[in-house]
């Protein structure tokens, strides 16, 4: 049976391709699918072989925005950040993108919406209209949970009573990674299925060429979104830098993709080489060692490639995420203020211990045994709720 399924995400660089573990099945299963993104993601759309159609704004690209919320961050630390972040400027977003929606839904109704969890827009838009609705876990499923009650859920309650709604409820969430790795406490509704990645990364152009090499690759990207804040930028290139300069004292080949920062981070190491962008899912599978600020897709494009990590958490979930990953053996933790001097020791102790590659492994077999995304079953599931 083939469902008319439409897909939302947020204004985050990356928030696309933290979804494609719900678009790839769809696609695949021949449902016809929507992507109701803001206009940054019109050409990730085509390359997906889904519908696009424009849905909020790019509100995140607002310098005042990005420079308020670096400044709290870096004057006040990641909690106050994430409760600016998800208890005020994402609410403050939701109405518009709950307008967008509402007009497109009522133009054509769609059997079954699956909303990025932190995209409260959509979730009001489903609950006005009585749709079926999922929460695609993008990485901060945790954190809304963790500030629902005392944040989240206040700042919505006068959007909700504005539009006649019962108080705001997160939907039942879907998870592509064991629900445990990254939920101290599992929320009952979550369920964990099988992820996948867009075809297009998961090929390189040009594969490392380590034929002349005995060296450990080490691959270093501290993500998308840590290069947009202004302040949170100049942190993050002094990182870059740091995380550079211990690589270099250390006998390994270095690949750093670095976004727009790329042109500021030069290296006279003939080792270390940086880049703007690259097929991660694909160059982990060549990789010895990953540093990385812990975000959840590439915390699982490393398990994906059984690449153990050294996670220097920036933001959001991602601190938690480093957490959690070195308490499983999966790699080290470090602050985003490390010196070159502890990061050094880390990256040794993780290249030169084989239990961070052997606990990689494992996990990338458990993770490979998570079931796939059945879209009929899960729409069923919800009409059962329902009943």
């Amino acid at each position: 049976m083939a469902l008319r399924i439409a897909i939302t995400a947020e204004p985050i660089p990356s928030h696309v391709s933290a979804l494609d573990y719900v678009i790839g099945p769809a696609v695949e299963q021949g449902h016809h699918v929507v992507l109701h993104a803001p206009p940054m993601f019109r050409r990730e759309a085509p390359r997906r072989g889904v519908e696009f159609q424009r849905a909020g704004t790019n509100w995140t690209c607002d310098p005042l925005v990005q420079q308020t919320a670096s400044e709290i961050w870096q004057g006040s630390g990641n909690s106050p950040f994430n409760r600016y972040a998800f208890g005020h400027l994402w609410p403050e977003q939701a109405e518009a993108k709950a307008r967008d929606l509402l007009a497109a839904w009522t133009r054509e109704r769609p059997d079954l919406v699956i909303a990025e969890c932190s995209d409260l827009g959509a979730h009001l838009a489903a609950t006005i209209l009585g749709l079926p609705a999922l929460a695609a876990d993008n990485g901060l499923g945790p954190v809304l949970l963790d500030l629902w009650e005392t944040d989240v859920a206040p700042a919505l309650l006068p959007l909700y009573k504005q539009y006649d709604q019962d108080p705001p409820v997160l939907p039942p969430l879907v998870t592509p990674a064991p629900v445990p790795w990254f939920y101290p406490a599992p929320p009952p509704s979550a369920r964990a299925v099988r992820r996948t990645v867009a075809a297009f990364r998961t090929t390189l152009p040009q594969p490392p060429d380590r034929s002349d090499s005995s060296r450990p690759l080490v691959y270093a990207s501290l993500g998308t979104l840590t290069t947009a804040m202004t302040d949170l930028r100049t942190v993050v290139g002094s990182a870059y830098r740091e995380i550079m300069a211990a690589l270099s004292a250390i006998d390994c080949d270095v690949l750093v993709s670095a976004g727009d920062l790329a042109a500021h981070l030069r290296s006279a190491d003939p080792r270390i080489k940086v880049v703007e962008h690259v097929a991660q899912p694909a160059l982990l599978r060549h990789a010895d060692l990953f540093v990385t600020h812990g975000g959840r897709a590439s915390l699982l494009d490393a398990v994906q490639g059984a690449t153990p990590v050294l996670a220097m958490g920036v933001l959001a979930d991602q601190p938690a995420n480093a957490a959690a990953f070195a308490r499983h053996g999966l790699g080290r933790a470090l602050d985003l203020t490390a010196t070159r001097g502890e990061i050094a020791d880390a990256v040794t102790a993780v290249l030169g211990a084989p239990r961070y590659g052997a606990a990689m492994r494992a996990a990338r077999a458990e993770l490979s045994q998570l079931p796939a995304l059945d879209l009929v079953e899960q729409l069923d599931g919800l009409s059962d709720l329902q009943d």
